[in-house]
């Protein structure tokens, strides 16, 4: 957990800082140095931004074709973007850093007369490279699009459950990456693996934490500052880790719904 939060705040002062050094040069800006033009340039710098997310998974099997889609992960992103001008006021290159959680909430009967109650929980890094297109309407108000793909990190993915065993309480915490499973509470002599399977809880193999999300979104922006957005993102990359990547495809689709403030 220690090290998630330290890669998280290491990665955004980075960005941070590179933008304090572009700062100088950054036309647009009244009163700095290399000021041009109080228009279309002055929208860009650093973005912070925050919205909702959902996605779901795919999966494939590659022998009969056929496919099942996982039920959504609800959630919010966070995160810090910055532009860099290809052609003024018009072409960027869009780059930085997003923290993505996402939660499955299940509470639900199984199959053998059980009721389980837990979630499945995951977070993310994501760094988007992305060619940003800015279409100016009017002088404070104006239409974005942008395109591209986005470097995809898992740090987490957990299953988390509790279901009630005759008198006694049993929670399961299986981890997806690395395909560790841990038990609480009292049950003795009890097949824990061979539970999940029946119940469709146990997946047919680890997930890799890495992908590449390509996608698009089109955004507005008002007076400079205030920048909503809406997009979808698509993984080109099988989620399968090597031991089940021959007989399944798993790929991450990604909806993401977002308002964001420029300084």
């Amino acid at each position: 957990m220690k090290l998630r939060f330290l890669t998280i705040i290491t990665a955004l002062l980075a960005i941070a800082s590179l933008d304090a050094y572009a700062q100088p040069m950054r036309p647009g800006r009244p009163g700095r140095p290399g000021h041009v033009h109080s228009g279309a340039d002055a929208f860009r710098g650093i973005g912070i931004t925050f919205g909702y997310v959902n996605s779901n998974y795919r999966t494939l099997d590659l022998a009969t074709d056929e496919a099942t889609t996982s039920g959504l992960l609800h959630g919010f992103t966070l995160g810090l973007t910055k532009d860099f001008s290809l052609l003024p006021h018009a072409l960027y290159f869009q780059t930085g850093l997003n923290y993505y959680y996402q939660n499955d909430p299940r509470n639900e009967n199984i199959p053998g007369g059980f009721r389980i109650v837990g979630d499945r929980e995951e977070h993310h890094l994501g760094i988007p490279l992305r060619l940003k297109y800015d279409l100016h309407l009017l002088d404070r108000v104006g239409l974005t699009f942008d395109a591209g793909p986005t470097l995809l990190m898992g740090l987490s993915s957990k299953y988390q459950y509790k279901t009630k065993l005759g008198d006694h309480v049993l929670g399961v915490d299986y981890n997806l990456y690395n395909g560790k499973l841990n038990s609480t509470g009292d049950a003795s002599g009890f097949d824990l693996e061979g539970w999940m399977e029946q119940s469709g809880m146990y997946p047919e193999g680890r997930l890799g934490r890495f992908d590449v999300m390509l996608g698009a979104s089109v955004g507005a922006h008002f007076f400079h500052v205030l920048e909503v957005r809406i997009g979808y993102d698509y993984g080109l990359v099988n989620r399968y880790r090597k031991d089940v990547d021959d007989i399944y495809s798993m790929h991450r689709g990604q909806f993401t719904l977002s308002a964001g403030i420029r300084f």
